[in-house]
């Protein structure tokens, strides 16, 4: 698309002698979220956030195309111009006016075609289920010296398609640059970020059908300039995405591919920490903590050092694995020894950043992941769980698990399309530490209608509830005790209690007489209240 990427284009369909490697037996198709985005956007880095956690929790089949246009990403005088005529072509075909959005593969299953961030996951859902008419295989080959590049593409046809396009894009990844909202001033990293495309109109070049099982191939060839309006192209950085669609809208299948590099021709090594999808909520009880590790470079990632800051009191942690090159994954940093004597604190914070990557300072300033939290429950060792599911239940996990992170239990799988609730029972040890844990895997929680787990106890009595499950799910952490009290898990808003004498002086537990209790609820409200306790 830029004038001076020279490309040639082979294209061969049905040949028999050809050594086909793309698959033939029908599958899924693909999830293609673009995003439209802008340097001008205080609010795109949440969409930005919102599209790795999706691509996180289905990294092999859900792919991300970041479009920089519209009037959020008009540069300023000085700064970079990330815009390209393609990104502005498919945009303005959309009419996209808000900013972040997105389409997920160009289709509206029940959002609209260009939708919000909070919709993605729902959209990705039903997609994901469907089967594609198409097999797609890219692959690349890369000669570093006159950077000529060379992409191959191979597809299948499983079924019927009335108008097929090709579309082979140019993504790269780690560009550093200004982002609004994204507190990095400009070194802000911005990744699949789309540069350019192979195929000659925006929305594809043509593919004749040829009927149910039979093949086709497309090979491009193209001098990488060495950077695109002024911004360089950087090609360790470079990820190619090849995707067919059905005419200019829905898109069904994708597939990427990475140029050939050793890691000592690489311009960097990124190693990049993220949150996990289940982050640490109201209270936490595991002796380490979990974080995602992207791997955007050319070897595996094998050993890391964090800086963990428990309460104020700094530590440095080793850790030691296998995070493959390209390849994203879900890793525990083990906590400093002082974790078990805070978890029945009132109070804790924790901040988790990494400090080294194989031995070497991480290239990248990463902003630490922040949590805060207070102290874990209590509840009886049998109890009854009502699990109450929205419409999309199959998507839901539910288990207990023990302090080491272990599962203790599983409940479900539950069937989709009803609201309806489902009672279990559980033992559990007296005296020790447990997690009840939701999970969803398109981060659309428990709100179709709105679901819950709530806990009982042997006489009846509601020990506690889990009634807000939003994104990819929450856990809860608490002790087993034989008391059939109060439980502890008053309301599921409550963050924290304060204890205040009459004089203003806190307390760290009800005094005889009357005190002052000030509940802090998880939207910063607080509510104030007086306890009058006769102690002998």
């Amino acid at each position: 698309m830029i004038k001076y990427l020279q490309t040639a284009i082979f294209l061969s369909v049905g040949v028999s002698a050809y050594a086909w490697t793309v698959g033939t037996e029908p599958t899924n198709k693909s999830v293609v979220i673009e995003e439209y985005t802008g340097i001008h956007c205080p609010n795109c880095p949440d969409g930005h956030k919102k599209a790795t956690m999706l691509h996180h929790a289905h990294p092999d089949n859900l792919f991300l195309v970041s479009i920089h246009a519209g009037a959020f990403a008009e540069p300023s005088r000085n700064e970079p111009d990330y815009i390209t005529q393609c990104g502005k072509d498919i945009h303005d075909y959309f009419d996209v006016t808000s900013y972040p959005s997105g389409t997920v593969n160009r289709r509206d299953v029940g959002n609209g075609v260009v939708q919000g961030r909070s919709d993605w996951g729902s959209s990705a859902r039903v997609i994901a289920t469907e089967i594609s008419p198409v097999n797609l295989l890219a692959s690349c080959s890369y000669d570093k010296d006159n950077r000529k590049l060379d992409v191959s593409v191979e597809g299948y046809f499983t079924g019927i398609m009335d108008n097929p396009l090709l579309t082979v894009e140019i993504l790269q990844d780690n560009i550093l640059g200004p982002q609004s909202g994204g507190l990095l001033g400009v070194e802000y990293p911005h990744r699949h970020m789309l540069r350019s495309m192979l195929n000659e109109d925006s929305f594809g070049d043509k593919i004749p059908f040829t009927g149910e099982n039979t093949y086709f191939s497309k090979e491009y060839s193209v001098t990488l300039p060495d950077n695109i309006d002024g911004v360089p192209l950087i090609d360790s950085d470079i990820q190619i995405l090849a995707f067919v669609s059905e005419g200019k809208d829905e898109i069904v299948k994708a597939s990427k591919c990475f140029l050939p590099l050793a890691a000592e021709d690489a311009a960097s090594n990124i190693f990049v920490q993220s949150e996990p999808l289940l982050s640490i909520g109201k209270n936490y009880a595991l002796g380490y903590v979990e974080l995602f590790i992207d791997n955007y470079s050319y070897q595996p990632l094998t050993e890391a050092t964090f800086e963990i800051k428990l309460n104020n009191e700094t530590s440095i942690i080793d850790w030691t694995g296998n995070v493959a090159p390209h390849h994203e994954q879900l890793i525990k940093v083990n906590l400093p020894a002082a974790w078990e004597g805070i978890i029945d604190s009132d109070s804790n914070s924790i901040s988790i950043k990494m400090l080294t990557a194989n031995n070497e300072p991480t290239v990248l300033e990463v902003l630490p992941i922040k949590y805060t939290f207070s102290k874990i429950s209590e509840m009886p060792d049998e109890l009854t769980v009502k699990i109450t599911t929205d419409i999309e239940a199959a998507d839901n996990t539910f288990r207990i698990i023990d302090s080491d992170g272990n599962t203790v239990a599983e409940f479900g799988p539950y069937p989709d399309g009803s609201n309806k609730t489902y009672e279990e029972n559980i033992k559990l040890d007296k005296g020790k530490v447990y997690g009840f844990e939701v999970a969803d895997m398109w981060g659309n929680g428990l709100y179709h209608p709105r679901g819950s787990v709530k806990f009982y106890d042997n006489d009846g009595k509601i020990r506690g509830q889990l009634m807000e499950i939003s994104d990819f799910g929450v856990r809860h952490f608490f002790r087993t005790s034989d008391d059939s009290g109060i439980g502890s898990i008053e309301d599921d808003d409550v963050s924290t209690k304060e204890y205040f004498d009459l004089t203003g002086r806190k307390l760290d537990k009800p005094a005889e007489g009357v005190t002052i209790v000030v509940t802090t609820k998880q939207d910063g409200s607080k509510k104030i209240t007086k306890k009058i306790n006769n102690i002998r």
